[in-house]
């Protein structure tokens, strides 16, 4: 990754520094010309190289105050919840960011929680420091600040799949969600690299037994929907009908109401406007 270096941390300890604007350009998309050149400068972040296993984060609570969070540079990291009997799974990578010292609140039940990193991880420590040192270019916290909105759209669009009736069309949608984050155009197909994900993740993921996901994943490579190569590169070959249904300036609930075969019409007959207000 270009963009690092080692510097002498205040103990005399060398620490690996990454230029956060050169590993993450998007960053600086709401800078002018003229402010660019000073902000690379400046934002400069320490790295924390993650290797695939079950990562337990260790912040001290002073430590995470005014920190922005870990902004995911490179790699993949999964993050499961089980609540009682049931549980979820959320996938992170490039450009994500998150904050795993915070536990999630309930009045009623505590929520475990689990990291596992998937594939080798690079990510950007976004801490009071870096904080501080950005304090002129408000445009790149706003910036990272949009990044949790995108965690929120994502995990929508996951709760919206899970209603496909079929578990096969539940995981194809999944696939292209995936790929349309971190994937690429290959020509024949859209390939994303998603090492380490196994049944139960996926299983998690779309909300069905890992028994059926394993039969739908070989239903999807009969009909040449998808194919799985050794090294965990997923190559995706159809596209899911239900995206090919949704149109643009349809309303968000047709679009929910299509993932489960549902007529549109029969989903929600009332406007967005006559909805109750929570």
């Amino acid at each position: 990754m270009s963009g690092v270096e080692t510097v002498n941390a205040r103990g005399g300890s060398p620490v690996e520094m990454v230029r956060v604007l050169e590993a993450d350009p998007e960053l600086a998309s709401q800078l002018s010309p003229s402010m660019l050149e000073a902000a690379v400068a400046q934002a400069i972040a320490p790295l924390l190289r993650l290797e695939p296993r079950l990562w337990a984060p260790d912040f001290e609570e002073r430590a995470t105050h005014g920190h922005l969070g870990l902004l995911v540079l490179d790699g993949l990291i999964a993050r499961h919840m089980r609540f009682g009997q049931v549980g979820s799974t959320e996938l992170l990578g490039p450009r994500d960011l998150i904050r795993p010292w915070r536990r999630p609140t309930s009045r009623t039940h505590a929520p475990e929680m689990r990291w596992e990193v998937l594939a080798p991880s690079q990510l950007a420590v976004l801490d009071r420091d870096f904080a501080l040192r950005v304090r002129p270019w408000p445009e790149i916290v706003a910036v990272v600040l949009e990044r949790g909105s995108r965690r929120a759209d994502s995990l929508l669009l996951q709760a919206a799949l899970r209603q496909a009736v079929r578990v096969e069309d539940r995981l194809l949608l999944a696939l292209w969600h995936f790929a349309d984050r971190w994937g690429e155009d290959a020509g024949e197909g859209w390939k994303i690299r998603i090492p380490r994900l196994t049944g139960e993740i996926l299983a998690n993921i779309v909300g069905a037994r890992r028994q059926t996901v394993s039969t739908a994943l070989g239903q999807l490579a009969d009909r040449r929907a998808i194919s799985r190569g050794k090294d965990g590169m997923w190559t995706l070959l159809q596209r899911p009908s239900q995206m090919d249904s949704i149109q643009v300036g349809r309303r968000a609930s047709d679009h929910i109401a299509l993932l489960g075969d549902e007529p549109a019409s029969e989903a929600l007959e009332s406007s967005p406007e006559s909805l109750p207000t929570p």
